[in-house]
């Protein structure tokens, strides 16, 4: 059983993940699977100890025998007052993790890449840009040339079956190019291509390597057609 909160979250990243994923047919699906959906208007709070269930805001006790609890990507960056280093997006840093306070870099979740001319400020809380900002931040710190990249946006998930990979940046712009087979068969491999010139690869219901996915990614592509705005929720 799924239990969800029902928060300020801006429609347009509502919106995101279900022009991939149609939420009716993930439910449809989940059903099939024995799992049922509840949306919660409110925080549920966890009981027993060790915890075996928990309690909606409307009084309502579900018991489980396991039960897994998934924290927001807003940072927590109250304890950062008065640096000069946090604002309301997070810790702010440049291609070499660096913050603007000079001599302190930075990492992971509580962190979001300053914009600059070509691209707006932007979060990407996945592990894997965690891990690459990790080693750039060390190599700064240092006096060191970074490894690679700060950025490795790659994701994946999986609802009842069904798996979603995803490397390149978001959000995503436009109508997606269909590489292999289609979203409607529940089977595809899709990229979005933007104005930078850089590239995002999509596998839906398809167990690609992320190596793959990052090659594909990596080939050039004509722009995408502007057909709105489109990222995916994590």
């Amino acid at each position: 059983m799924g239990v969800g909160h029902e928060g300020a979250e801006p429609e347009a990243r509502r919106n995101e993940f279900r022009r991939i994923v149609d939420p009716r047919k993930t439910l449809a699906r989940a059903a099939a699977y024995g799992i049922r959906f509840l949306r919660a208007t409110g925080f549920a709070t966890l009981t027993g100890d060790p915890v075996s269930g928990v309690v909606l805001p409307d009084g309502t006790e579900l018991t489980a025998d396991l039960v897994v609890t998934c924290a927001g990507e807003a940072p927590c960056v109250d304890w950062l007052a008065g640096t000069g280093l946090a604002d309301r997006l997070g810790v702010g840093i440049d291609d070499a993790c660096a913050t603007t306070v000079p001599g302190v870099f930075a990492a992971g979740d509580v962190t979001y890449l300053r914009g600059d001319g070509a691209r707006p400020d932007r979060r990407a809380p996945f592990w894997s840009n965690a891990v690459a900002q990790g080693r750039t931040a060390a190599a700064s710190a240092l006096g060191l040339p970074p490894p690679g990249p700060a950025q490795d946006d790659y994701f994946w998930t999986e609802v009842a079956g069904l798996t979603v990979k995803i490397v390149g940046r978001l959000p995503l712009l436009g109508e997606p190019t269909t590489v292999q087979g289609s979203v409607a068969d529940g089977r595809a491999l899709l990229t979005w291509s933007h104005a930078d010139g850089t590239s995002t690869a999509v596998a839906y219901g398809r167990r690609k390597p992320a190596a793959a996915l990052r090659a594909l990614a990596a080939t050039p592509l004509p722009p995408s057609p502007d057909g709105g705005e489109m990222s995916v929720a994590t």
